[in-house]
């Protein structure tokens, strides 16, 4: 055990909520924005880019489940690599990734070749986010840390949230090429925004350590879980059967590849009380929220037949909740604790999803918005008390693998709901496979609840410098 010691850290932290804050928090959003508004933008974009390449809607959603599996996968690696390296640093390397990658991307000639681009501009995402996360926590007080998570996730939510409105309004301007060009101006305000900020020194080389037997068989288990999400897009039960049939099989290869080598996933963050609580809770709570995002288009315009215009409307409630609810959520955090944000969220999520059960059986719109908008306050009011549990669980200089393990359980939530939504809404469901899957929506609601009772609260009157020498010791090999 090797003891972590934070001074580097504590001399550039932001000791106010003034400009110099202000301006801090902005540029890392800006960058970390990239990361939802690149998952949510290319959907409208679908049919024009089957269109131009004239294939099926089963190569189509290969660009979809291609780039969420390098997202979650590469997370604990950026994690790792902004240790190393400085997050600061990563952050700036993954931007310039993004603009070759977009690049070649909008000049690609084949859907083989978009794809594989995809996958990369996955991977160069996934080297912002959890390290802007990471440099949030690196240089915030823990006073004031709710705060600043809780206004990151906002931004976040607001970037998932526009998405299909900015690639629909690059549509009308051009073609689908647009949706992967964006990325060039914006990635270059983002890094010359970040290089206006003092750059975080990283423990260098020696301390980096990435097995890739393990990360190849992390995106195998990732990459079975969504072939058998594919199942419902494609209506096709062999996707059921063979990600069914891979999923156990990659999951126990990454199993005997951690016990007897190595593990990309840093697995001793867990042992951790608060740690181990908040990153079960992230992945419980993106389950339920991205089960609703997938499956509720499928209710409304399979068996209601409700028009694509409204059912963006009806899903914008609990984006607009969520957004809405986040800083408040974080500067309450710091007021007041952890725990009320955490009960109080997710007794809100319960309340919700157990209200959704009962309204199946042709039931008016503005009922199923009501239950959407509490899920949304759930999350939004629960959503930062929850992250800086997870990241204060560890010292300041592991926080980017701190970050990318955390941001990781994220990401495997909606993974295995899309996973749940097509094993238990087969192709063709109807009203009953629907409240099936709102009892077990509920059901999570419950266990995010019962895990957030784990969380403890920080003592108020503790300064930074005391919680850290409290904090856990990382273990090095």
């Amino acid at each position: 055990m090797q003891r972590e010691t934070p001074e580097a850290a504590d001399s550039t932290l932001i000791l106010d909520g003034g400009w110099r804050s202000i301006e801090f928090q902005a540029t890392v959003a800006l960058a970390a924005m990239l990361t939802p508004l690149n998952s949510t933008m290319i959907a409208v974009g679908l049919p024009s880019i089957r269109s131009h390449f004239d294939v099926g809607v089963g190569e189509m959603t290969l660009l979809i489940s291609v780039y969420l599996v390098a997202v979650a996968a590469m997370q604990p690696v950026s994690g790792r690599l902004g240790d190393a390296f400085g997050s600061i640093r990563m952050m700036m390397v993954g931007l310039v990734l993004l603009i070759a990658i977009s690049a070649v991307s909008a000049l690609a000639t084949n859907l083989p070749m978009l794809i594989l681009m995809r996958g990369l501009q996955g991977a160069a995402t996934a080297l912002v986010l959890p390290n802007g996360i990471a440099v949030l926590r690196k240089r915030t007080p823990s006073a004031r840390l709710g705060t600043v998570l809780g206004m990151n996730g906002a931004a976040l939510s607001i970037a998932a949230a526009t998405g299909p409105v900015i690639g629909g309004a690059l549509l009308l301007a051009g073609d689908w090429r647009l949706l992967f060009l964006v990325n060039v101006p914006l990635s270059v305000v983002a890094i010359a925004f970040l290089l206006r900020l003092s750059p975080d020194d990283g423990q260098g080389r020696s301390t980096l350590q990435i097995d890739l037997p393990s990360l190849g068989a992390l995106v195998a288990v990732f990459a079975s879980a969504v072939l058998i999400g594919s199942a419902t897009r494609l209506e096709n039960p062999a996707f059921l059967i063979v990600g069914g049939a891979l999923l156990p099989l990659t999951m126990l290869a990454y199993w005997l590849r951690s016990r007897w080598g190595g593990s990309i996933v840093q697995f001793h963050f867990f042992r951790e009380r608060n740690f181990r609580a908040a990153a079960s809770s992230q992945g419980v709570t993106n389950l339920v929220m991205y089960s609703f995002l997938v499956s509720l288009p499928l209710y409304l315009v399979d068996l209601r037949g409700v028009s694509d215009q409204v059912v963006s409307l009806v899903l914008f409630s609990l984006m607009a909740a969520m957004i809405t609810l986040s800083p408040i959520g974080g500067a309450l955090t710091d007021r007041v604790g952890r725990r009320p944000l955490l009960l109080g969220g997710g007794a809100a999520i319960v309340a919700a999803t157990a209200t959704l059960t009962l309204l199946f059986d042709d039931p008016p719109l503005a009922a199923i918005i009501g239950p959407l908008v509490g899920v949304g306050i759930g999350l939004g009011i629960s959503g930062a008390a929850r992250s800086s549990a997870a990241l204060e669980a560890w010292p300041r200089d592991v926080a980017g693998s701190v970050s990318g393990t955390f941001s990781m359980m994220r990401y495997a939530g909606a993974i295995i709901g899309a996973a749940i939504i097509a094993a238990l809404l087969g192709p063709d469901p109807g009203e009953g496979a629907f409240r099936i899957l709102t009892i077990v929506l509920a059901g999570a609601a419950v266990l995010n609840l019962i895990v957030s009772l784990e969380i403890r609260d920080r003592p108020k009157t503790a300064g930074d410098e005391s919680l850290e020498a409290r904090a856990p010791a990382l273990e090095r090999p």
